[in-house]
């Protein structure tokens, strides 16, 4: 196959198409039309058939490339890898042939903003053949962290392995208790299991008695100085002995979004390396934290009507246009950076340790004495400096993506 995917087959196939069909086209006049030899006509078709081939090509390769662009990778962002302008401590150990950790720090794409769900087509196009496919809700989810880049101000990081260093998954399962009754009427209604409801059913005294004691007890809690404080078990329990079977059934709730803490202490063998470990430090701590005011475009997009003036030519009609809001000064604070951080093996990422999709840092700590001594050189800079770090992955990961790498 070509660059343009078309082989002989498919030119051979458009060829035949055009033999076939001698209908006027659209766009020709028919006394032009009436005027062609039969060889000009076939020309005529044979190329509008081919162009129309060429466009549903050029359509179907967008639609790849936005397929491609919303597709989150295990890997550092942008394919990118450490430079020289990368800050690393320590400087003589920590290189490109050694694990360490490349963290990496990019501007927060709004989950619902314009940029996130630009080109992306959940309808596809079912008017070609064969028909586009529609972009799954999945790229949708993704596409604000699928699509951020590196900010080039902020300096990429790189540094060891923490010593502490875990992956911990948290899902929410939580213990519903349901009456006898409560079990019937949900197998009946949402699980379809009549031969269990009409089994609690059968128990007919002991339906009785439940209501009953329901009954007995929303009488009671409107009686002054009980204060609506006792339930169906404070009346079966203190009257006859016995509680509702509470039916504890673990449920799960849904998956938690992980977090993960990173440890660093860092101290210099000299004063280059305590000038790195100063602008490391200061390189976290303006990521995590917001920026002033709201300069320039923050992506409200709408749609706008406007009614001409008194001096226009078609005075009263209205117009509509595609606005977008400038809004500058001290009404807003601008996000955070979020940072992406990669455990690397030489230029690759590391295979063996899962891997994180981009963070917020969450909580930052620079502790100048580590040590819980104060103690400096002579230009001033601390002889150790401990770093700690807390993130908070951005998206869930679901199943398919531990076999990405995360």
């Amino acid at each position: 196959m070509g660059p343009l995917d078309i082989d002989g087959d498919e030119l051979e196939a458009i060829r035949n198409r055009a033999e076939s069909e001698f209908t006027k086209p659209v766009g020709i006049k028919q006394s032009v039309w009436n005027s062609m030899t039969e060889a000009d006509r076939k020309d005529v078709v044979n190329e509008i058939q081919l162009n129309n081939f060429l466009e549903e090509q050029k359509l179907r390769r967008e639609a790849e490339k936005v397929i491609e662009s919303v597709t989150v990778s295990a890997g550092p962002l942008d394919g990118k890898s450490p430079d020289s302008n990368t800050q690393r401590w320590p400087i003589d150990q920590i290189q490109n042939t050694t694990d360490y950790v490349f963290f990496q720090f990019g501007k927060y794409v709004p989950p619902f903003g314009q940029d996130a769900a630009e080109d992306l087509n959940f309808r596809g196009n079912d008017k070609l053949d064969p028909p586009i496919p529609p972009n799954k809700k999945r790229h949708g989810y993704d596409a604000s962290i699928a699509r951020m880049e590196v900010d080039e101000a902020f300096a990429s990081v790189m540094l060891p392995i923490p010593q502490d260093l875990s992956n911990t998954l948290a899902a929410g399962w939580q213990g519903k208790a349901f009456t006898g009754m409560g079990r019937a009427a949900i197998a009946a209604v949402a699980g379809g299991n009549n031969a269990f409801a009409l089994q609690k059913a059968g128990d007919f005294s002991g339906n009785i008695k439940a209501i009953q004691d329901s009954l007995t007890t929303n009488v009671l809690n409107l009686v002054p100085g009980v204060g609506g404080a006792l339930d169906v078990n404070d009346i079966s329990g203190s009257a006859r002995g016995v509680i509702l079977n509470p039916n504890a059934e673990l449920l799960y709730d849904s998956p938690e979004l992980r977090e993960i803490g990173m440890s660093f202490k860092m101290v210099p063998k000299n004063a280059e390396e305590a000038y790195t470990i100063r602008k490391i430090c200061q390189t976290f701590r303006k990521a995590a934290l917001p920026v002033w005011g709201a300069d320039g475009d923050i992506g409200l997009h709408k749609l706008t009507q406007y009614e001409t003036g008194k001096n226009s030519k078609s005075q009263g009609a209205t117009a509509t246009k595609d606005a977008t809001a400038k809004i500058s000064g001290e009404n807003f604070i601008r996000v955070p950076h979020l940072c992406k951080f990669t455990f690397m093996k030489g230029s690759k990422p590391h295979g063996w340790i899962s891997q994180f999709k981009p963070c917020a840092i969450s909580n930052i700590v620079v502790n100048y004495t580590p040590d819980n001594t104060y103690a400096t050189y002579n230009n001033g800079s601390p002889v150790a400096t401990e770093i700690r770090l807390n993130f908070q992955e951005t998206k869930l990961i679901f199943r398919d993506d531990v076999d990405s790498g995360f």
